[in-house]
């Protein structure tokens, strides 16, 4: 795990606009995207940029940034693969005060997202198998 500088990241100035920031996201999100650069680094470094762009174009969550950063200490997000969790995990469904858990909402979003990639494959096969017979 290591420490970032998010400026550096996007290779822009502390003082840079909201829209450098985002002409600096849009050209090393090309630059790295996965599709288009098959480097091992290319999914980590994808993770940098796109963290680093979410704390510097939110104005609140860049003023804490940067507070951090004057203070002498580089406060930024910690990277480990290994660490990476399952968006559906019921484990990480948050309680509510009364200590009931919210998993049946979860469950619901999950099977519904499946649905519609199901869907959209099943959309997908049909259109090709439409080009070859016409």
């Amino acid at each position: 795990m290591e420490k970032m500088d998010h400026y550096e990241i996007l290779g822009i100035d502390i003082n840079a606009s909201s829209r450098e920031i985002t002409f600096a996201y849009r050209r090393l999100a090309l630059q790295y995207h996965p599709d288009r650069n098959k480097t091992p680094l290319a999914n980590e470094m994808m993770l940098k940029i796109n963290t680093s762009y979410s704390i510097l174009s939110d104005p609140n969550k860049r003023s804490e940034y940067d507070s951090s950063r004057i203070g002498g200490d580089i406060q930024s997000e910690n990277y480990d693969s290994t660490t990476k969790t399952d968006v559906f995990n019921e484990s990480n469904v948050k309680t509510d005060q009364k200590g009931s858990n919210r998993s049946v909402g979860t469950k619901y979003v999950k099977y519904g997202l499946i649905a519609l990639l199901t869907i959209k494959f099943v959309f997908l096969e049909i259109r090709k198998w439409m080009k070859r017979i016409f």
